[in-house]
């Protein structure tokens, strides 16, 4: 990575977002999922698209968190005299998941199908809750490593789960109009090891133990399931007859990026020591809600630029070029690549295949 790549992620362009609650369009009408939604990134994010109409169900392991979040996002607008009357907000809807435990996720993805009922939509899913690194990490339920439930299988079942839904929806909406949204890290280019992902973790994930690695892989494992996504639709709709080399699908855009670096709940997990030293250099949450509401909603990200490769960072904005490895590794062997991304894609469908269907 380049000094300069790190640094315009470390410190972006002053009021540099395209993208902030001031100037979002209008939601109403649409429906939104936010994991991690009661807190840092998550919770922002729910008040914001709440506030602009929108339809948001909040999926988090702690109800009384949650119900907390979301009586404080009704009390933010009450407080606020906005002129904005009560029925051009949204509404906020609490689901119960626990992602170190696969069966929760399955419930959960049932209960917002049954909720929607058969004329519901999902506009975009929010891949948003995660874990720092974490020495000595537990394992899930399903015996999953820590970091990699967390941060990445667990969002790959859910979005599974909801595919239909989401892809339903797309067909309903302009083109490039339904996003999942997959958080990454900076951290991805800094320290995760060659092709992204050890193969030897994908054959053995207990030859892995050092939190700071299982924390960088588990991240850029979103971005390898965003690019796989997007490639398995375009490879689906190809045998289909539904497209052509000329004419892309009106797909699900699936999109990985770095939202920024922020004070969260993610530093409880860390050092204290780590969280000072990089106090300095955190912003408030609420521009990482600018990230995120530019990969969702900006009309630049579109199936074409994720099928390229395409990775955001924050305040929306594309990555200038990451590392040649990490490229490589969205690319089959056929390509030129290592496939390590297709690899870890159909790692993800063994690790959770007793519960998708």
């Amino acid at each position: 990575m380049s000094l300069a790549t790190g640094w315009t992620q470390i410190f972006p362009p002053h009021n540099g977002a395209p993208l902030t609650e001031d100037n979002l369009p209008s939601q109403i009408g649409k429906v939104f999922i936010v994991t991690g939604g009661s807190s840092g990134l998550g919770y922002h994010l729910s008040r914001v698209l709440y506030g602009a109409g929108g339809k948001v169900y909040i999926l988090t392991r702690t109800r009384q968190h949650a119900e907390d979040a979301i009586a404080r996002i009704k009390i933010y607008y009450q407080d606020r005299n906005e002129g904005t009357l009560e029925a051009q907000r949204g509404s906020l809807e609490l689901i119960y998941m626990d992602l170190l435990d696969f069966a929760t996720v399955q419930a959960a993805a049932q209960q917002f199908l049954q909720s929607e009922g058969p004329d519901g939509r999902l506009d975009a899913l929010f891949n948003n809750a995660g874990t720092g690194a974490v020495r000595n990490a537990p394992k899930s339920k399903q015996g999953c490593e820590y970091h990699f439930c967390v941060n990445s299988i667990g969002a790959h079942l859910l979005t599974r789960l909801l595919m239909p839904m989401l892809s339903k929806t797309a067909a309903q909406s302009p083109k490039d109009g339904v996003r999942v949204v997959w958080p990454a890290s900076m951290l991805v280019e800094m320290m995760s090891p060659k092709d992204g992902i050890r193969k030897t973790f994908l054959e053995n994930p207990d030859s892995v133990t050092n939190q700071n690695e299982l924390y960088s892989s588990s991240k850029t494992a979103n971005w390898f399931l965003a690019s796989e996504f997007t490639r398995r639709q375009m490879a689906a709709d190809e045998t289909a007859g539904t497209t052509t080399p000329s004419s892309q699908p009106p797909g699900v855009v699936h999109i990985a990026g770095n939202p920024g670096n922020y004070v969260t709940n993610i530093w409880r997990s860390v050092p204290a020591w780590t969280y000072y030293l990089t106090r300095p250099i955190l912003r408030d949450p609420i521009h990482g809600v600018e990230t995120y509401l530019w990969m969702a909603f900006s009309d630049s990200v579109t199936f074409e630029r994720v099928l390229a490769g395409g990775y955001a960072i924050c305040d929306g904005r594309w990555h200038p070029g990451q590392r040649k490895d990490l490229l490589l590794a969205l690319k089959g062997e056929g390509e030129g690549g290592s496939g390590r991304a297709s690899e870890y894609f159909d790692w993800c469908e063994t690790t959770v295949k007793d519960f998708v269907n």
